[in-house]
């Protein structure tokens, strides 16, 4: 795939588009560890191991009416499960499907009762990365500091992911698409659905200085964490965004520290993976004028993307 070209790929739900009906049985239509179907991998033309691959996500279009979210025994936050287990009966099985309307920008779905649920449209990929280094091959459930799946609801229409390639060409893989998802996705799924997403990806130069995920939107910049537990996951993150304001901005350590302190906002997107994963992110505004940030990648990208639509 050529760099700075806008292009489209179709992204399959994690159950591979086959859970259909509130009496779909989750676990034999998508068996462990056949989830989570990714699209890719795409070479990018130009990079080499250890450049940073940008991606910036142009739109992100349902591609069907409705999602599904599920609950399953031994599995999210609130169950006991094989790493974290305990004496509590299993949870059943349940299947919610939520039907998209397009013009409200929301989704419902009936509740046992036969209320009706309803939670804002809010488009973002679950599962953005590379190819892992050292020729290390991961489950698609698997976040790492190759992208992958980090469950970040700020990965949506209009940001960009910064990732560090470790082999030629990146190998950029996208899916999980989730038309919402709150905060650390506790139940185990989002509100999972297909997407026509179109994207656009650039080569930045290789630096030293870049190890975890970082993200830019138009207002903000962060840095991802992936870890057990999610406190060094959270350390992950901030140290990150501290080391890269004080490169941004010339401040000293101990002031980025401050100001990291005193002005971040702190995203769990999941706590059901292998490995849990935070956004620390702070507004740009509180950067200063002008910044440079990634290059100008973010701005260039985007400006690529609203002529490519």
């Amino acid at each position: 795939m050529p760099a700075g070209k806008p292009f489209s790929v179709f992204t399959e739900d994690c159950f591979s588009g086959r859970l259909t009906s509130i009496e779909g049985r989750p676990r034999e239509i998508a068996p462990f560890p056949k989830v989570n179907p990714l699209t890719g991998p795409i070479a990018v033309e130009g990079v080499r191991a250890g450049d940073i691959l940008a991606a910036h996500l142009v739109s992100l279009k349902p591609a069907r009416d409705w999602g599904v979210a599920t609950i399953s025994p031994n599995f999210g936050l609130l169950s006991g499960t094989r790493a974290a287990p305990n004496l509590q009966p299993e949870q059943d099985e349940r299947v919610w499907i939520w039907r998209f309307d397009a013009e409200r920008r929301s989704l419902s779905t009936t509740a046992s009762n036969r209320a009706t649920l309803t939670v804002p449209f809010r488009p973002f990929h679950g599962t953005v990365g590379v190819a892992p280094a050292h020729g290390e091959v991961r489950l698609g459930l698997n976040p790492g500091d190759f992208g992958g799946n980090l469950d970040i609801p700020d990965l949506g229409p209009g940001a960009t992911l910064y990732l560090r390639a470790n082999v030629e060409g990146g190998h950029l893989y996208i899916g999980d698409g989730h038309y919402a998802q709150g905060d650390g996705e506790i139940a185990g799924t989002a509100i999972e659905g297909a997407f026509d997403t179109t994207l656009v990806v650039d080569r930045l130069p290789a630096d030293d200085r870049f190890d975890w995920p970082r993200l830019e939107t138009d207002s903000h910049i962060g840095v991802v964490g992936v870890a057990r537990p999610v406190d060094d996951a959270i350390r992950v993150a901030a140290t990150g965004l501290v080391r890269w304001i004080a490169e941004l901005t010339g401040l000293d350590t101990m002031d980025a520290h401050q100001l990291v302190s005193q002005a971040c906002t702190l995203r769990i997107g999941n706590l059901v993976n292998p490995a849990f994963t935070v956004l620390c992110s702070i507004g740009k505004d509180l950067l200063g004028a002008n910044m440079a940030i990634q290059g100008g990648a973010h701005g260039r990208l985007r400006g690529v993307g609203r002529l490519g639509k």
